[in-house]
């Protein structure tokens, strides 16, 4: 597809969700004021009397100030600001409107607060959680895959180290342990997908990045085949050493 088309797809969503959070910030406005309950029928008609004028303003608005010119992908401080300005122009302009055209007869007094509050938050909070949500998998997709080898304490740690790096930069994907009670189990909803023997096909079918040994308690003879079956699938590998070495630097 070609960017310029892309553009305009991103450009024109962007427009028609805000234009659809219009009606939904002025009749939610109205529903709070009545504390949640049921709008009574003359407010309730006024309010959808209004709408259409509500929309053209808010649209106006919206174009004027640049809210398209950001990506939603990359929402920051300006974009908030953009929001901030649209959202207070519109509102003074749809009230001014309003009161020109019939005193703002059946218009609640608590009304523009309340349609401000939720037209920030309705413009607004899908940016910064669409950012936030893409951001995520951003780092997740940069992030290395790991297989580990061992699944018991020190493998619990790692995986409860990297699943709590909020940028992370290893992505924890499968267990393999010797043990066969620990086999098809899961620690923090990793799995633990066989013994040590099925390292090569796990590296194969799970894209493995890095094999990390988690085994400090193993023997050098256990140590010397778990690196000969690293080598031979070409992978990266690490170990964890015991905590006597750790402890002594």
């Amino acid at each position: 597809m070609k960017p310029w088309i892309d553009r305009l797809r991103s450009r024109t969503a962007a427009f028609v969700h805000d234009l659809t959070m219009v009606p939904v910030a002025w009749l939610g406005a109205h529903w709070l004021h009545f504390n949640l309950g049921a709008i009574p029928e003359l407010f309730l008609d006024r309010a959808l009397m209004a709408l259409p004028l509500v929309l053209f303003i808010q649209a106006l608005v919206f174009w004027v100030f640049g809210l398209y010119r950001g990506i939603w992908r990359f929402a920051s401080l300006p974009d908030l600001m953009r929001i901030t300005k649209a959202v207070l122009a519109g509102m003074v302009l749809i009230f001014f409107a309003l009161f020109v055209f019939d005193r703002m007869q059946g218009v609640p007094r608590s009304l523009p607060l309340l349609y401000l509050g939720l037209q920030m938050l309705l413009l607004a909070g899908p940016r910064l959680l669409y950012r936030r949500l893409k951001d995520h998998r951003q780092a997740l997709h940069d992030a290395q895959r790991v297989l580990i080898v061992g699944a018991g304490y020190a493998g619990e740690m790692l995986v409860r180290d990297m699943l709590r790096d909020p940028q992370p930069a290893y992505l924890p994907v499968a267990f393999v342990d010797d043990k066969p009670r620990r086999r098809g189990g899961e620690l923090y909803g990793i799995p633990i997908r066989g013994a040590t023997d099925a390292i090569p096909e796990l590296v194969e079918k799970l894209s493995v990045d890095l094999i990390l040994l988690a085994i400090p308690s193993a023997s050098t003879s256990q140590m010397r085949r778990l690196v000969k079956l690293c080598q031979g699938v070409g992978k990266p590998y690490r170990t964890v050493p015991p905590l006597r070495n750790l402890m002594t630097g």
